[in-house]
């Protein structure tokens, strides 16, 4: 367990509403804080404990310009006096806003790379740090690696308790499927568990094979440890890409009249990026493939600076 915390769990599960026949429920881990929260904080605890334990002095790690994992990595290095650079992906629409305007109030260090060059340039910076007589650790973009499956491990143990408060199980989990992290985390949970829970990534840009590959070798990495490979089953894996749209960042009317809805019923916002895409997602799913009479969770993994950032989106409806 981490030495480093910065919530106090477990993050509350709220009643959303009836649909299709179904009870839904919305995990709030947006709740969790530094600047905004997150799922991305759960997954720094456990990487900045082992930061500490390597008695590392500064915080490195690479994301998009728009970032939710960039922007909470900051925050939580900052908060325990770490040193922070980002290496950000280079592009033609960053905005001063949304979290690309938290970096600066950080006063943030930014590398900018091409993508194409991502490798060397993490390469390049690291050993410059080091040349610096600094001692960089480096963290995987959106928290990717065994101490990032495990924060989500942890947090469908959480669940399960709360299940037990709330007097109902959850026939279904649905979330935002990125970089795969919290994804192979919670199925990882379910199968040590030996629950049927489905657990269902609505992709926001990778397509149904890359992100299948990316989840399951997390999945089988962290087994491997425990020697428990043989729990999984290729069919746990339930990964939907039906509703990226032409891929990230893609804000289709359907996403933003789906946040329009979901704040008007329960006073809690989406971002139009993740989770506005796969709360819409969700209910599409669940209509498609006819789900009625379930108990239903969505695990709200933050975000919302974004929802600031496309404003404009909005305003041009």
């Amino acid at each position: 367990m981490s030495n480093v915390r910065f919530n106090t769990y477990p993050t509350p599960i709220q009643y959303y509403g009836e649909y299709n026949n179904n009870k839904v429920y919305i995990k709030r881990d947006d709740l969790t804080e530094p600047v905004l929260g997150g799922n991305k904080v759960r997954k720094l605890e456990l990487f900045l404990a082992e930061a500490k334990k390597q008695e590392a002095n500064y915080i490195v790690t690479y994301g998009a310009a728009q970032s939710n994992h960039c922007r909470l990595t900051v925050a939580t290095a900052n908060k325990l006096g770490f040193k922070t650079l980002l290496i950000l992906a280079k592009s033609d629409a960053v905005n001063y806003n949304g979290n690309f305007l938290i970096y600066d109030l950080y006063d943030t260090e930014i590398v900018w790379t091409d993508t194409d060059k991502v490798p060397e340039t993490i390469d390049h910076t690291l050993n410059k740090l080091r040349e610096k007589g600094f001692q960089p650790y480096f963290i995987q973009g959106g928290g990717h690696g065994h101490l990032g499956t495990h924060a989500y491990k942890l947090a469908y143990d959480e669940i399960i308790q709360q299940e037990k408060k709330l007097e109902s199980a959850f026939t279904h989990i649905f979330h935002a499927s990125g970089t795969g992290t919290t994804q192979a985390g919670l199925v990882v949970g379910k199968l040590l568990k030996r629950k049927n829970t489905n657990i269902i990534g609505i992709s926001v840009a990778r397509n149904e094979k890359r992100g299948l590959e990316v989840i399951e070798e997390s999945i089988l990495s962290y087994l491997s440890q425990y020697e428990k490979k043989y729990l999984y089953n290729e069919n746990v894996l339930c990964f939907i890409d039906n509703y990226v749209g032409e891929g990230y960042a893609d804000i289709y009317p359907e996403i933003t009249n789906t946040i329009k809805t979901v704040v008007k019923q329960s006073s809690i916002l989406l971002d139009p990026v993740y989770t506005g895409k796969a709360f819409y997602g969700m209910l599409q799913y669940i209509s498609e493939n006819q789900i009625k009479g379930q108990s239903v969770l969505f695990i709200h993994t933050g975000g919302i600076p974004l929802l600031f950032n496309y404003a404009k989106t909005f305003q041009e409806e």
